[in-house]
């Protein structure tokens, strides 16, 4: 292989590394089909204050488990959960949100962090939706999710398929370092200099 197609196949591979480098990476991931179904339940690793959630299955979810957001006590719970998190790190929240498929309408409070997203008058009738909430932190710390739906009629917004994925790589949002990409580019350079001092 000549000199000079070695090192645009080395530079397209040092490219390479630094995408796959830069890619998502999901932190934290929940469906809800492992938590123990039932009302006024607490799902898996989470916690609920201020009232109640159930966590359901069959019509109201699209497979597995899903969470009501409304509980079974006439008081509806905030579910939250917490997390360490790295400051200067993009995060994104995602999740899927349904109307209560039972009849009336909801009003959903979502917080990740310091930021914010409030469905009002979400409709029964609404399908699970996927939405998204991004979060960078200005520090180190530790910071929630929750998910609170303002009732107490014992219907809430169904909840499933929650996400925080970093988008700046690595495990729980640490940049991966990009030594594969540094790497091929020196070595092409080195195949180049040497090439072109012959």
């Amino acid at each position: 292989m000549k000199p000079r197609y070695l090192l645009k196949y080395l530079a397209a591979a040092g490219l390479m590394a630094c995408s796959v480098a830069s890619q998502a990476t999901v932190v934290f991931s929940d469906n809800f089909d492992a938590s123990v179904a039932g009302l006024n339940v607490v799902p898996t690793g989470w916690t609920v204050s201020d009232g109640t959630v159930d966590v359901v299955s069959g019509a109201f979810c699209v497979a597995g488990q899903c969470v009501d957001l409304d509980g079974s006590t006439g008081n509806a719970g905030i579910l939250s959960r917490d997390f360490g998190l790295l400051g200067g790190v993009a995060y994104l929240l995602s999740f899927d949100l349904s109307g209560n498929k039972r009849g009336g309408i909801d009003d959903v409070l979502v917080t990740f962090g310091l930021s914010t997203l409030f469905f009002d008058d979400l409709p029964a009738s609404s399908p699970y939706t996927g939405y998204t909430l991004g979060f960078t932190p200005g520090s180190n710390g530790v910071y929630s999710i929750s998910f609170s739906n303002a009732g107490g009629d014992n219907v809430g917004a169904l909840l499933d398929n929650v996400v925080i994925t970093s988008l700046d790589g690595g495990p729980n949002g640490v940049p991966e370092p990009h030594s594969a990409a540094l790497a091929a580019l020196a070595l092409a350079s080195l195949a180049f200099a040497r090439r072109s001092r012959s």
